[in-house]
């Protein structure tokens, strides 16, 4: 019988949570899933993304990534601390102008001050009329079972900092 692991515990509780907001609340619109197993490096990777329904311009994209080490760390008992997975939270949008310090501050106010914030601009060159602007939370930490609770209380932050990078993506 198949045993799942905290990996796929987790993605079941990102998935059916994140799905509920989209067919029953009609919060957001789902607009890409992918979940993929590495046989090259043993590893597992799973990414939700989706906007708000009613304004597309910025994208989340949530992701679970079990490494190697994780399962190991899990089927092995070897590390039990450290079983288990790491969750990013990204937003991506384009913009003409963005400041990168209001958009770290108007971050960390939503989600903490402790977290890690990290942002890339790009642009294609020579036309570099609007930016794509990569923002991401790193919690920098293994989750397991016991932060299920935490998942699902993110999800309210992400639509809060949805609704905030729109306000920089629908700057001129």
């Amino acid at each position: 019988m198949f045993d799942p692991t905290i990996f796929d515990n987790l993605k079941t509780v990102v998935e059916g949570a994140i799905y509920d907001l989209d067919t029953n609340d009609e919060l957001i619109a789902i607009i890409d899933r992918s979940d993929i197993v590495d046989l090259a490096k043993f590893t597992r990777a799973y990414a939700l993304s989706f906007q708000l329904r009613h304004a597309h311009q910025v994208t989340c994209t949530i992701s679970l990534e079990m490494t190697l080490q994780h399962i190991a760390n899990e089927l092995l008992h070897e590390d039990v601390t450290n079983a288990g997975c790491t969750v990013t939270v990204s937003f991506s949008f384009s913009a003409t102008h963005v400041d990168c310090g209001d958009v770290e501050q108007a971050l960390k106010h939503i989600w903490g001050e402790q977290r890690t914030v990290i942002q890339t601009l790009t642009y294609t060159y020579p036309k570099h009329e609007r930016y794509t602007h990569q923002v991401t939370i790193d919690f920098e930490r293994t989750i397991n079972e016991s932060h299920v609770d935490d998942l699902l209380q993110m999800i309210p932050y992400i639509i809060r900092s949805l609704e905030q990078l729109l306000l920089y993506a629908e700057q001129k």
